[in-house]
């Protein structure tokens, strides 16, 4: 057989973690071209014999014949047939970890990274008022002039990875300094550090608001750190964990209002309004109450329409909320010396919903002493009962909690859901295997949903988490780091603010094949198991300070998608749905679906 013998200098290898499926070979991302004088340079030798890959590596040509009699070496063949390749190479199947020689780490200035960052920041002292939430509009600005409106699926910090490497570091007012990852193996290192007591950023202008401006006693669950946190999480792992089938048929019931209220105002063609996300933020506002408070507001009864009615006044300042959190927190903080429009504004928001949930708790505080203690059950306890009576948390403590999940929580389910009503729509060969799945466990469309049936449809985990996957719902995990840590080579110190782009790690070719792609059957195989998945996909974070409402923020979705796609088929024919930034992922566009009622 005829083998090529390539020159040193003809062959540009390098050399990453790869995976082989089949006759694909990921991981070698440049092939050598060879000129004709290559072409011409030829040997006939026996194909028992074969040529050291360290030939690669050699810049002597007398370094050829000294490597042709190794055992430990790798034929170069002309002919790459499945067959041959099953011989020539040993196909792992999984990722495998790379090695890294061993060699003294290198500084921490000299991780790379913008140097219009470095010159900022000897007037950023100057300056003190960030931000603790990075991406501010100032450096989305920055790393947005000059690229077409099309293009901005290149995010800020995604054309940071791909103009510096890996690893980049920002130099900035909080702790110093700030260092952006995305390898799951970097992100892996991280997480090891944190220990039981995880650091990461809280929200400032909550903060704010709850200490100097309403005078609690605590900034609330999303800013607490440590031991405070711990404590916490503690108190409502079991009560946020567990959802009972009394309060799993009041969710079915909410989600059954829901499809009614489809019905009712989707046009002659079935497609609904542009303003749909509001009345998905309408279908999880009630889902809040009925699982916190066993309380129906009547979000999606006509009642709950008007303008001057609760419910109503609970979305408006929901919504508002939303809008001047992000616009606080993401510029300069001004607002801590002075109310400036945008911080009153979310105030005055925070304040009406404060007020909502503080009228709530007050009218279960009041039933609960005139109830008996005979009467309560651990199967019929709602979770705010569970939260004051069983765990005993301070009523100002509940209402910090309830408030962080209805603003942050609430909001972040239904941009969830709003995606995978999106994703199933533009995807109709998945829709139709996911509704043939819930037809086979669920056969009569009037039978009720139960939390096992649900456990019974892999695919519609599958299309959850892949949904979870292309948008979760922050695209960022902060940690500030406990112990100095080596990443990729670089000594980076104690008191690093750590962002980690677990978005972007889970839309990487070398982590997911096809990563843009819908494909939730990706989630059905053995592949799901290798070293570095973990930490590819992350929506909910990870470890001690990972989503305290995960597991009912699943259900929610998973529950209302099962009814939504027994009951309609789900299409969707405009301009392609991305994201827009506002502390979380929402849509960037209006949800003008079709739902188109099953024979």
């Amino acid at each position: 057989m005829m083998c090529r013998v390539l020159s040193p200098s003809a062959i540009v290898l390098r050399f990453y973690p790869f995976c082989m499926n089949g006759n694909t070979c990921r991981g070698i991302t440049k092939f050598p071209v060879l000129s004709n004088v290559e072409n011409q340079r030829c040997i006939d030798i026996n194909t028992n014999e074969v040529i050291s890959t360290r030939m690669a590596q050699s810049h002597a040509a007398s370094a050829v014949s000294e490597t042709l009699n190794r055992d430990d070496t790798l034929p170069l063949m002309e002919s790459t047939s499945a067959e041959v390749m099953s011989e020539t190479f040993e196909i792992p199947s999984k990722f495998l970890r790379p090695t890294i020689e061993d060699r003294a780490p290198l500084s921490f200035d000299q991780i790379p990274g913008p140097m219009i960052m470095k010159l900022w920041e000897k007037y950023w002292k100057y300056v003190p008022i960030f931000g603790t939430q990075l991406f501010s509009s100032l450096l989305n600005n920055r790393f947005s002039q000059g690229r077409l409106s099309w293009n901005r699926n290149i995010t800020p910090v995604k054309y940071l990875f791909n103009r510096y490497g890996c690893i980049v570091r920002l130099s900035g007012p909080l702790s110093g300094d700030i260092v952006m990852i995305h390898r799951p193996e970097h992100i892996e290192e991280v997480f090891k550090q944190e220990g039981n007591t995880p650091i990461r950023s809280g929200i400032d202008v909550l903060e704010h608001y709850r200490l100097h401006y309403r005078k609690y006693r605590l900034a609330g669950a999303f800013s607490m750190q440590s031991s405070e946190w711990l404590e916490l999480k503690e108190k409502v792992h079991k009560p946020f964990n567990k959802i009972d089938p009394k309060f799993f048929r009041k969710l079915e019931i909410v989600s059954e209002d829901f499809i009614g209220q489809i019905r009712k105002i989707r046009n002659r063609q079935d497609e609904v309004p542009n303003n749909f996300n509001e009345d998905i933020a309408r279908w999880g506002s009630e889902c809040f109450f009925t699982l916190i408070f066993d309380k129906k507001l009547g979000f999606l009864d006509s009642t709950g329409q008007n303008p001057t009615s609760e419910p109503a006044i609970f979305i408006d300042a929901l919504t508002t909320a939303h809008k001047y959190l992000s616009r606080c927190e993401t510029g300069f903080q001004v607002w801590r010396f002075f109310d400036t429009p945008f911080s009153k504004r979310l105030f005055s928001a925070c304040d009406v919903i404060d007020g909502i949930i503080g009228k709530y708790i007050r009218q279960a505080q009041n039933m609960f002493r005139t109830r008996s203690p005979l009467s309560c059950s651990e199967e019929t306890s709602s979770v705010l009962e569970k939260l004051l009576l069983a765990q005993r948390l301070h009523p100002d403590d509940v209402s910090t909690l309830l408030m962080d999940m209805a603003i942050l929580g609430v909001q972040a389910m239904t941009s969830c859901e709003a995606f995978l009503l999106y994703f199933l729509a533009k995807s109709p060969r998945v829709q139709k295997k996911l509704y043939e799945e819930i037809v086979s466990v669920i056969p009569n469309a009037e039978s009720s949903i139960t939390e096992t049936n649900l456990q019974d449809m892999p695919y519609l985990k599958a299309c959850l988490k892949e949904s979870l996957r292309l948008r979760p719902a922050f695209p960022y995990i902060t940690r500030l780091l406990p112990n100095s840590i080596c990443l990729h080579g670089y000594t980076v110190p104690k008191g690093t603010f750590v962002i980690m782009a677990s978005q972007i790690t889970s839309q990487r070719e070398e982590n997911f094949e096809d990563p843009e792609k819908f494909r939730p059957e990706r989630w059905l195989t053995n592949r799901m198991d290798d070293d570095f998945q973990e930490y590819s996909y992350l929506p909910f974070g990870h470890g001690a300070r990972s989503c305290l409402g995960r597991h009912m923020a699943e259900i929610k979705m998973a529950l209302l998608t099962a009814k939504l796609v027994r009951e309609f088929k789900i299409e969707y024919n405009y301009a392609d749905i991305g994201t827009s930034f506002y502390m979380m992922n929402v849509p960037d566009k209006p949800l003008r679906f079709r739902f188109i009622d099953r024979d």
